[in-house]
């Protein structure tokens, strides 16, 4: 599903334009209480214009300025509320809406530190919440740090949703998606700190916590779709530390060591969503897909008229389903990655920059994973795998870039870019099948099965090197135009080794030809222009739906007609192709836009902008269908013939993808009078696109539909450095096609921030 676009309006205070907010004093320091300024976010807060122009505070030789911006947020919603958490979050409650906190020492004479700034939003309960923190002592340590909380809930209902028919006996509807992330924690935190930042040799310490916990589901397929329960629990504990020496005037030397550990805590257990009660007692889990008219997940036998007769009681026992399913897979892996690095301009017409890394990572996995239930197509009532798998990978990256000043207007620049990779693996797995020795039902006993043992031993590696060579010469013809001209050969080639018997190799060379041309020119101080154009051939493909030719054009201009209008315009363009007679690929991604800001005076500004964006991805594709009796797909009936090249696909059709992307802003900032300021807004993002129809209940879901979203925001100066801020939001998205077998998807909501500012 594209994401629609959000935005938030800004108030510009009157003397300096996004000048950010500032936080509330010594003592918010002290008690560390979270805040911070935020531009753009994820819904608009409310207009937060300093109530005075303050110069801050002069306390023990520090310049001090701090602000705080305490609030209450309502929302009100209608229609899909899995559809507005999927997309807003936003809920009810009080809020910290920002705060930030600046101290600069005038003198360099700080105790601990010359300058401080700490800033933070979102703390109460907002989806999004951030703290940021940078501290420095001249000529002694640089310190930034920060951290950061997203509360990820995602619900779109057509994800993995099996679309079961309506009129089945009983209807079985999916109303959520069977990947539904429920409100899953991402916490994330990053410290970085260098040591003697201006000496000879400098030294920098950093440290990463990245750590993903929460309710998750999934789903499974041994006979028929289950739903599955995941406890999804992930950290990456990252930690660096290097070192700069500048050996020689203008020229660094770099060292640097991390460790990246990552653990996956993981599990799957089967949850409840369609339980059917077993003649004689007990129960069984019938999983997500629900068509007994085409045996999913196993016929009606007459004369009963529903799978699921009165009282809940499952009439077929012939079926595929489920009696319990859990699955354990920790993963650990330890990637230790050494880099050595230059930067040098010693020679008056020699820029070098050069890198060299490496790194061997290591990763090790246990599995137990057991079933029980009935797989009818291969008569399996239960199994138990067990084992581990064990992989590697070491990996080469080199990067040399060097820029030979030829003349004052005339440049040569040669890149050259190496990275080799290899991944051996092998696994070592023992399952136990408890297969049906005649007849099989869900009411044979696993007293009834026959044991069968199947060890699986294997060994692999994917080995894969790619390197490119870059040569472009520039040249500044005048100071109001410059070109560019150059070529890029590459050559990618992946090895696929198979247990590593003699012949069980799959080989791929990729060799790539690119042309590479650029243009500047400044034919005015109000008109700014830049072009760059690619155009690549590639003489072979990995897999098929790569391109063996891909063209990019890159176009950007400014432009000021007055002081106080600023235009500007953009284009980016990217056209693949493949006509291999079995793919006839083609494809583009093409982004046009344009914006416009005007502020005639400090009482008035308005700021414009338009995107359009049109995604095709087309390619030929082998499948397999048959409608249900009466039903018409286009897609399906219009197939040609692929037997001849898959015969268990035998159907040919062009697999289309296209999005055609609308999305426009405007937004109005004025002042109706001296101590209020008003910001106006509307966000328009209109999605109109298509898919292959592969089942007739299948809707256009995200591929067509409207996300509308205006805004105001109000701010009132209320003297004595404080103010009061209104901001009121409304959310609207629904799509064009019909809804299918799930939830309606559509809703509207209004949110509205009230919030008291203190600043000084």
């Amino acid at each position: 599903m594209q994401s629609p676009i959000k935005f938030e309006l800004i108030a510009f205070p009157e003397e300096k334009p996004r000048k950010q907010r500032l936080v509330c004093g010594l003592l918010l320091l002290a008690l560390m209480v979270p805040s911070a300024s935020r531009l753009c976010a994820q819904s608009a807060s409310p207009a937060a214009e300093s109530s005075s122009q303050s110069d801050g505070i002069n306390s023990g030789g520090y310049l001090i300025h701090s602000s705080i911006d305490l609030g209450y947020r309502y929302n009100n919603v209608s229609g899909s509320d899995a559809m507005y958490d999927t997309l807003v979050n936003l809920q009810t409650g009080p809020r910290l809406l920002d705060q930030t906190l600046s101290m600069h020492s005038l003198d360099h004479q700080g105790v601990l530190f010359d300058d401080l700034s700490i800033n933070s939003f979102g703390w109460g309960g907002d989806p999004n919440t951030v703290l940021r923190l940078r501290a420095g002592k001249h000529k002694w340590y640089n310190l930034q740090g920060s951290y950061r909380r997203d509360l990820s809930y995602f619900n779109y209902d057509l994800l993995a949703n099996p679309l079961n028919p309506p009129n089945a006996t009983p209807s079985v509807p999916v109303l959520n998606s069977p990947h539904e992330f429920d409100n899953t924690g991402h916490r994330m935190t990053d410290v970085d700190l260098t040591l003697l930042p201006e000496s000879t040799v400098s030294f920098r310490l950093g440290y990463s916590h990245n750590n993903m916990t929460g309710p998750s589901f999934s789903s499974l397929h041994e006979g028929t779709e289950a739903l599955l329960m995941q406890g999804w629990n992930t950290s990456m504990n990252s930690f660096r530390m290097g070192v700069d020496w500048r050996v020689l005037p203008r020229t660094v030397l770099s060292y640097d060591q991390s460790l990246d550990y990552y653990k996956g805590d993981t599990d799957s257990q089967l949850a409840v969503f369609n339980p059917a009660l077993l003649p004689g007692g007990g129960s069984v889990e019938l999983g997500l897909s629900f068509d007994p008219a085409n045996n999913v997940p196993c016929a009606v036998k007459p004369p009963a008229t529903g799978l699921i007769g009165p009282g809940g009681t499952l009439t077929n026992v012939n079926c595929s389903a489920y009696f319990n399913y859990l699955r354990n897979q920790r993963v650990r892996t330890s990637t230790p990655t050494e880099r050595v690095s230059l930067r040098s301009n010693y020679f008056q017409r020699i820029d070098l920059v050069a890198s060299y890394s490496y790194s061997d990572a290591d990763m090790n996995t246990p599995l137990y994973e057991s079933f029980n239930g009935l797989i009818t197509r291969t008569g399996t009532r239960a199994f138990l795998g067990t084992g581990t798998a064990d992989a590697s990978r070491i990996s080469d990256v080199l990067d040399i870039g060097v820029t030979a000043h030829l003349t004052k207007h005339l440049r040569l620049i040669e890149k050259y870019y190496f990275w080799a990779f290899r991944i051996p693996e092998n696994a070592n797995f023992n399952e136990i099948d408890s297969n049906c020795i005649g007849p099989c039902t869900l009411l044979t006993p696993l007293s009834a099965t026959t044991p069968t043992t199947v060890n699986t031993l294997t060994q692999a590696s994917f080995n894969q090197t790619w390197q490119k060579n870059q040569t472009e010469l520039a040249w500044d013809i005048s100071k109001k135009v410059g070109i560019r001209a150059g070529i890029r050969f590459g050559d990618q080639v992946f090895n696929h080794f198979n247990d590593f018997l003699p012949g069980d190799l799959d080989n791929f060379v990729v060799h790539e030809y690119t042309a590479l041309l650029g243009f500047w020119a400044r034919p005015s101080r109000n008109l700014r222009m830049n072009f760059d154009l690619e155009h690549t051939n590639y003489d072979n493909v990995i897999f098929r739906m790569m391109p063996r030719k891909e063209s990019r054009y890159r176009f950007q201009t400014t432009y000021t007609p007055l002081p106080w209008v600023v235009l500007g315009g953009s284009l980016n363009i990217l056209q693949d192709a493949n006509n291999d007679t079995l793919t006839n690929y083609v494809g583009h991604n093409r982004n046009y836009g344009f914006t416009a800001s005007i502020a005639p005076n400090d009482r008035l500004g308005i700021d414009l902008a338009y995107n359009y964006s049109d995604v095709i991805q087309n390619a030929l594709i082998c499948f397999s269908d048959t409608p249900p009796l009466g039903v018409t797909l286009p897609f399906v009936n219009s197939a040609a013939s692929c037997a001849a090249n898959d015969p268990t696909n035998p159907l040919l059709a062009n697999s289309y993808y296209t999005n055609h992307t609308n999305f426009g802003m405007g937004t109005v900032r004025f002042k109706p009078a001296k101590r209020v300021t008003a910001n106006l807004g509307l966000s328009i993002t209109n999605v109109d696109g298509a898919i292959p129809q592969l089942n007739i209940l299948q809707p256009q879901g995200a591929t067509q539909y409207k996300y509308v979203q205006p805004v105001v925001n109000l701010s009132v100066d209320l003297g004595h450095k404080m103010s009061w801020n209104s901001g009121w939001n409304y959310y609207q998205y629904a799509e064009g096609s019909f809804v299918g077998p799930t939830a309606p998807r559509y809703f509207h909501a209004n949110s509205l921030a009230e919030s008291l500012r203190y600043a000084f």
